[in-house]
């Protein structure tokens, strides 16, 4: 079985405050298949999420102008639980969320953000009781609490299905705090919107678009992964995040090389058919959970 792509580029996000470079911080791993070769890049680390995504841009560009696929990799939640995009927007389905994180997320060129007040904004104005959680000690926000609401409507959309698939992934809705991805889901997200008008048409959303794997004929392939699945493989000076992201590159080129990613990609055996719609639909799956 062939391979599906050329080129592997893993993203560790961040949702820092201001210009961030080593731990927590973005880095992006890329491997390349050549011949029967996997050349593995050093990882790179810009310091703002601006900067990543012209990175990315141009990096996608130069592979697709010389005739390359790409898989590139994002290491937060391409959606909210079942339900959620509705509730925001009025509208079911992932791409309707998309849309509006990038009308309404505000991310300057030095990482400043209004995901706070956006998020408090969201809990008054859109959901019965608030669903987003998780804020600076230092400042207040009346309808965004420090810790995780107890509310029944709460625990009924906490989490995704795949993150009952896939412990310990977090959920969505926690903004702040150890562990948490809700900050990078929401400035990522917003990001990726802009990335898809730039590519016009040349990227398809795993597994929105692809339906799983069955249709994953676009140039660029653009998905959800969790590094953690993996354990980091270590060189000379790397803080964690590069190993991470080095790693995982380095092993879905090896995967694909021998014809065995595509099953990473395909729905998980067991996962019915009322959550694989949910999933398709609007709440996205991670490569690889239940596999």
């Amino acid at each position: 079985m062939s391979a599906l792509f050329d080129t592997y580029l893993i993203v560790d996000w961040s949702a820092a405050n201001s210009p961030k470079k080593g731990k927590d911080s973005i880095w992006i791993g890329e491997a390349r298949r050549e011949k029967d070769r996997i050349k593995i890049k050093k990882p790179v680390n810009p310091a703002t999420r601006h900067e990543a995504l012209d990175r990315l841009s141009a990096r996608l560009r130069h592979e697709l102008d010389e005739g390359r696929r790409i898989f590139a990799g994002f290491d937060f939640p391409f959606g909210y639980p079942a339900g959620a995009a509705r509730k925001i927007t009025g509208r079911a389905g992932w791409d309707a969320l998309w849309r509006a994180l990038e009308r309404e997320v505000e991310d300057d060129d030095r990482n400043r953000s209004n995901r706070y007040v956006l998020a408090e904004r969201w809990n008054r104005e859109r959901f019965d009781a608030p669903q987003f959680w998780g804020r600076p000690h230092q400042h207040r926000y009346d309808w965004l609490a420090a810790m995780k609401p107890t509310t029944q409507a709460f625990r009924q959309i906490e989490f995704r299905i795949v993150e009952r698939w896939q412990p310990p992934a977090k959920s969505v809705w926690q903004l702040a705090y150890n562990g948490a991805v809700g900050s990078q889901a929401m400035l990522g997200m917003a990001r990726l919107q802009h990335l898809r008008k730039a590519l016009r048409g040349k990227c398809a959303v795993w597994p929105f678009e692809t339906k799983w794997a069955d249709d994953l004929d676009a140039p660029v392939t653009i998905a959800e992964v969790y590094p953690s699945m993996f354990e980091p493989v270590f060189r000379s000076g790397d803080v964690k995040d590069a190993a991470q992201v080095r790693t995982v590159a380095k092993t879905y080129a090896a995967l694909d090389k021998r014809g065995a990613f595509r099953a990473l990609l395909s729905r998980p055996a067991g996962l019915k058919e009322a959550d694989s719609k949910k999933a398709l639909r609007e709440e996205g799956w991670i490569v690889g959970a239940g596999h």
